[in-house]
């Protein structure tokens, strides 16, 4: 089992022709409302793949939170430690250009009311994802208090409490949160620094270059196919869901980041923040090997 701690969030996306620059009003050309957060993202995108997910997490005790309870459910989720807390549930605000970029606002609402007490019970399965959208003390008692393969994805990169990183196997940044969080322009020089830290990997992801794989000894750089994108909300939620699901399958640390490459591309060429199936993978890409 793949246990999720993080957010959910209702998002709603307003797609433009261009962002708006300061002072400047611009026209939605669409606007759509779905479900969102990290950490939901990542639980549906790997039950989406085959695995068994938990999502650990908070929603309000509103007509948006009994929505996302249900939502999860119905993607075969397990909601069991869905906590509903005296808040409105979290929401998000996505900005999505014609080129396929995002900017994003969360407003995390029920998210930080999540404690860690309530994790109590919830902390099984073979690998654990969690990201910074909900409480650093909450994310501290998840890698902690788990046994298993221990990934943090750190998004958003606002990271105080660094001795979280010394419960941490493998750091999925992307380029713009490796920065953050190493104080580091030099990418090599920097992962080496967090691996005084982070057990086993850093990795890197690079968008249409693929990733890199940091450890104490190597660097390897992965590729992955080239797509035109869409939208690329939630790619790298797609991502660490793909990751998850292959090292609980037993792959390799590289493979398991070829495939997660893969996965993540062809999430970009529609729209929504959630992951494809296995079925959706097949019919686009029947020449890739995935099971």
């Amino acid at each position: 089992m793949i246990t999720v701690v993080g957010s959910y969030n209702l998002d709603m996306t307003f797609k433009l022709n261009h962002f708006p620059i300061p002072g400047e009003t611009v026209f939605a050309q669409e606007v759509r409302v779905g479900h969102g957060g990290k950490g939901s993202n990542q639980a549906v995108s790997a039950s989406r793949l085959g695995a068994r997910a938990r999502f650990v997490g908070a929603v309000g005790n509103d007509a948006n939170g009994k929505n996302a309870i249900n939502f999860l459910s119905s993607e075969g989720v397990d909601t069991s430690c869905v906590r509903v807390k005296n808040a409105h549930t979290g929401s998000a605000y996505i900005l999505l250009n014609g080129g396929g970029e995002t900017m994003i606002v969360v407003n995390r609402g029920a998210n930080y009311e999540l404690t860690p007490e309530d994790l109590d019970g919830c902390l099984e399965g073979k690998v654990l994802l969690t990201q910074l959208e909900i409480r650093e003390d909450v994310v501290k008692r998840a890698l902690s208090g788990f046994s298993g393969i221990r990934i943090l994805n750190p998004a958003p990169a606002e990271l105080n409490d660094v001795e979280i990183l010394n419960y941490v196997d493998i750091l999925t940044p992307n380029e713009v949160e490796f920065q953050e969080i190493s104080n580091s322009d030099d990418m090599s020089y920097g992962a080496q620094i967090l691996l005084k830290r982070v057990k086993r990997a850093v990795i890197v992801t690079l968008g249409e270059n693929g990733a890199i794989i940091y450890t104490k000894s190597k660097s390897v750089r992965i590729p992955t196919i080239k797509v035109n994108p869409v939208d690329t909300t939630g790619a790298g939620d797609v991502f660490n869901a793909a990751l998850a699901v292959f090292l609980e399958r037993d792959y390799d640390l590289e493979t398991a980041v070829e495939k997660a490459n893969i996965i993540a591309s062809y999430s970009v060429t529609t729209y929504g923040a959630l992951g494809p199936t296995w079925k959706e993978i097949k019919e686009k890409y029947p020449e890739i090997p995935l099971p």
